[in-house]
């Protein structure tokens, strides 16, 4: 994925019918799979009280198939305005 500078952090966003999951690692793909770490935490939650889900709840790989995940790098110290660093 993209180059960070290592001061810096990255968030994966997803925003499902429910819920805004959001990851955060040094890199993209350790904020990715934070993220989606967090979904299948979730999913067995849910499968745990209703099994009869399981069908309709994606596998954390399979969940970019389904929404989008987004990505933001903030370094330490920045000042933001949505994706413009202002300081």
């Amino acid at each position: 994925m993209s180059i960070v500078p290592p001061t810096a952090w990255v968030i994966a966003e997803m925003i499902t019918h429910d819920y805004v999951w959001q990851g955060a690692g040094h890199t993209c793909d350790e904020a990715r799979e934070a993220l989606l770490t967090a979904w299948q935490r979730h999913r067995a939650g849910v499968l745990r009280v209703h099994p009869q889900l399981a069908d309709r709840l994606p596998e954390a790989p399979h969940m970019p198939q389904h929404f989008k995940i987004r990505y933001r790098a903030y370094e330490a110290g920045g000042g933001y305005r949505g994706d413009d660093r202002l300081v």
